[in-house]
C-alpha cells in the first residue's frame, strides 16, 4: 500500500512539473477575430455616455489579426491590427446638429500588455491522467486577463454634414489611442484557443466622426468587442517559433 501511494505521489509530482513548463513550448499564438465597433463622438451617442450608451443602430463590424507572446503564466504581450467601420448620426438633435451623419473607416495597430487575473490552469475532469497515447487527456481551461497599451489610429471619414460657421470638419488623419479592457480565453486544446475581448479606446483627437464644434469638451472614444480564434505555435529553446528557427530546421535536415 505504501509503495502504491509513493508511485501515485511521484506520478502527480512529475505531471505537475511537466505541465508547469509546458506553456514554454508554445509561447506564441497567432490570432484572428471578428467583432463590433461602437463610436462615441460629437454626433450621436456622446463619449460621456460611452459606458451605458451602446445602441444597435450605431454598431458596426470590425476584423482583427494579431500575435501574442507569453512571457510567464501571469503576463503576455500582444501586437494587433484591427480594421473597423464606424457610424455617427445625431438623430436626437440635442446639439443643434440634426441630420449630421458620418461614416468612419479606422485602422488600428496596437501593442498591449496582458495581466492574467485568472491564469490558464488545466482542470482534469477525468480520474485518468493519461490517454492511450500517454498524453494528458483534458485541455479544458480558461483564463481572464486585463489589458492596456498604446495604439496608432488612422481614420478616414465620409460626411453628410452642412457645417455652421463655427464647426470644423476633417476628412482623415492619424492620431494615438489608449486601449484598455478585459479578455477571456477558453483553451479548447493544446493548439486551439477561443477568446473574447471588450474595451474602450481613448482617442487623442476629436475628429473621429470628422467633425468638431466649439461646444465639444472631450475627445472621442470608441469601443471594440472581438471574438477571437488563436493557434498556439511551437517554440524552440531559443524562444523562436520553430518554423522560423533556422538552427532547429538545419538539425532536422
Amino acid at each position: 500500500m505504501k509503495k502504491f501511494i509513493l508511485v501515485i505521489s511521484l506520478i502527480i509530482f512529475v505531471v505537475g512539473a511537466t505541465d508547469a513548463q509546458r506553456w514554454k513550448l508554445k509561447r506564441y499564438e497567432a490570432i484572428a477575430g471578428i467583432g463590433t465597433l461602437n463610436m462615441f463622438t460629437d454626433l450621436g451617442v456622446s463619449n460621456a455616455e460611452s459606458l451605458l450608451g451602446f445602441r444597435m443602430d450605431f454598431t458596426r463590424p470590425n476584423i482583427y489579426a494579431g500575435v501574442r507572446y507569453k512571457f510567464s503564466h501571469a503576463f503576455s504581450g500582444k501586437f494587433g491590427l484591427a480594421y473597423g467601420y464606424g457610424y455617427s448620426d445625431d438623430v436626437t438633435n440635442d446639439r443643434g446638429t440634426d441630420g449630421f451623419k458620418s461614416n468612419t473607416h479606422i485602422i488600428e495597430p496596437s501593442v498591449t500588455a496582458e495581466y492574467y487575473i485568472k491564469k490558464e490552469q488545466r482542470r482534469y475532469k477525468s480520474v485518468a491522467i493519461y490517454n492511450r497515447r500517454g498524453m494528458l487527456n483534458d485541455y479544458s481551461t480558461f483564463g481572464i486577463y486585463a489589458f492596456g497599451g498604446i495604439a496608432g489610429l488612422y481614420y478616414n471619414v465620409v460626411h453628410d454634414i452642412n457645417p455652421r460657421d463655427y464647426d470644423v470638419l476633417k476628412n482623415s488623419g492619424f492620431t494615438l489611442a489608449i486601449p484598455i479592457g478585459l479578455g477571456f480565453k477558453y483553451i479548447y486544446s493544446d493548439k486551439i484557443v477561443f477568446g473574447y475581448e471588450i474595451g474602450p479606446r481613448y482617442v487623442f483627437s476629436d475628429y473621429l466622426d470628422g467633425f468638431t464644434t466649439e461646444d465639444s469638451k472631450h475627445n472621442d472614444v470608441y469601443w471594440l468587442t472581438t471574438l477571437t480564434l488563436a493557434y498556439k505555435i511551437k517554440t524552440s529553446r531559443r524562444n523562436i517559433p520553430l518554423f522560423l528557427d533556422s538552427k532547429y530546421n538545419r538539425v532536422r535536415r
